[in-house]
């Protein structure tokens, strides 16, 4: 329980020092995890007729391995329709995917310059209150403005590193099961 206490505080200074800009880093954070969650999910749980989740699951990491989930599949799929179902297939596990990715690499290329911000506002308040005669001391009034603009830079980019190698290693995921299943469409066309 103190451990929770100390941190909380700790987190209360870093967010009282780092302004508005550090809560619209928090925010940018979740949606981030939210993104990358979905992802995994997307690609744990393939969404597609025919077969299960589970089924699609195993066929697409080993496409060449799993013949009676291969041959399943051909009798599921009528050869009069196959080109339609199989891109209808593709579409249904791929195109919602490929669009999480995009977004997530977005949501992750804006925490820098969200940090950027933060450090131009805080030096900002450092001029400004420089320029001011106050009560506060310069020195203080200079200190604050530092901070402010040190944490949100630094905030940015905790976020965006970690979440960045993250996205990679599901986009490198992404691509593999996306080569997969055009080894099974081949297979499939061939009729073997």
């Amino acid at each position: 329980m103190r451990m929770l206490d100390e941190f909380t505080a700790a987190l209360g200074e870093i967010a009282a020092d780092g302004g508005w800009v550090f809560w619209s880093l928090i925010g940018l954070a979740f949606g981030i995890g939210f993104s990358l969650l979905s992802i995994r999910h997307s690609l744990k749980s393939p969404d597609a007729p025919h077969l299960t989740s589970t089924q699609w699951r195993q066929l697409l990491t080993k496409p060449t391995s799993d013949r009676d989930l291969l041959n399943l599949l051909r009798r599921q799929i009528k050869e009069s329709q196959r080109e339609s179902q199989l891109m209808e297939i593709e579409q249904r596990i791929f195109s919602v995917m490929k669009r999480r990715i995009t977004f997530a690499f977005i949501l992750i290329g804006t925490a820098p310059l969200v940090g950027l911000l933060g450090t131009v506002t805080g030096m900002s308040s450092t001029f400004n209150g420089m320029a001011r005669n106050s009560s506060t001391t310069q020195t203080d009034v200079i200190a604050e403005g530092i901070s402010e603009a040190l944490i949100t830079t630094q905030t940015g980019l905790v976020i965006c590193v970690p979440s960045f190698i993250i996205c990679s290693i599901l986009w490198v995921k992404y691509r593999q099961m996306r080569d997969s299943f055009l080894t099974i469409e081949a297979s499939l066309k061939t009729n073997n």
